[in-house]
């Protein structure tokens, strides 16, 4: 059975997500920075709201590159533990070197600050020269899935990259492969038949007359069935 995972940036964007069938949401907050650390307290009242519902949180302290120093390593290992408390089902998060490799030894940290949640590396994956080395590493690092568009612009320009990871990881044990990266009701289909993935991530957003996007009940809608 496939998945979807939608990200949301707010209460409202998680409320439309559950409202269009979602069982598996990201939450974080600032979309427009590609997504930071959300609130503890929004975590908590989404929790309330929706006791039995998956709730990947994401952990980035700021906004910019994935090269954190050991200051922001101790606050992001701080706010995994709140989020846990607070009533996460994952973790998303993950730091780069310098050189644009894994950062091995702050991942770890991540991970086993995580505990028992499983534990996603996001798109910073993306960024990495060498990602069939990486996806090793995280793997033996106990990371669950990786999210990632192939390193491409977009998931579905992706694909032939994409279909070599999931293969990869079917290989290695241990991880899945997690796409994200312009999912529409329109692709959603063709990025999971072609690359052999079973799990999906998008924000499934419409732009409010606002200038803000929030999550759509309906476009929720639309990529569940596309998948089904």
């Amino acid at each position: 059975m496939n998945t979807l995972e939608v990200c949301c940036g707010s209460l409202a964007s998680a409320v439309a997500a559950v409202e269009g069938g979602a069982s598996r949401i990201e939450l974080c907050s600032a979309l427009s920075l590609d997504g930071l650390t959300p609130s503890i307290g929004l975590i908590r009242e989404f929790r309330r709201l929706y006791p039995d519902l998956l709730i990947h949180v994401l952990i980035r302290p700021r906004e910019g590159d994935f090269v954190y120093s050991e200051a922001e390593v101790q606050v992001m290992e701080c706010d995994i533990r709140e989020a846990a408390d607070a009533g996460a089902s994952a973790i998303v998060s993950g730091a780069l070197t310098p050189e644009g490799d894994i950062d091995i030894k702050t991942t770890v940290r991540l991970v086993l600050a995580a505990e028992d949640l499983p534990f996603t590396f996001h798109r910073a994956f993306d960024l990495i020269a060498d990602k069939p080395s990486a996806l090793r590493q995280l793997a033996a690092m106990g990371v669950r899935r990786i999210l990632t568009s192939g390193g491409a612009p977009t998931a579905e320009a992706g694909i032939p990259q994409l279909r070599s990871l999931v293969q990869l990881a079917q290989k290695v044990g241990g991880l899945s492969i997690l796409p994200g990266g312009g999912v529409t009701s329109s692709n959603a289909h063709r990025i999971l038949a072609e690359t052999g993935a079973t799990e999906i991530h998008g924000s499934c957003s419409h732009l409010l007359p606002n200038g803000l996007r929030q999550t759509s009940a309906d476009e929720v809608r639309a990529v569940l069935a596309a998948i089904a």
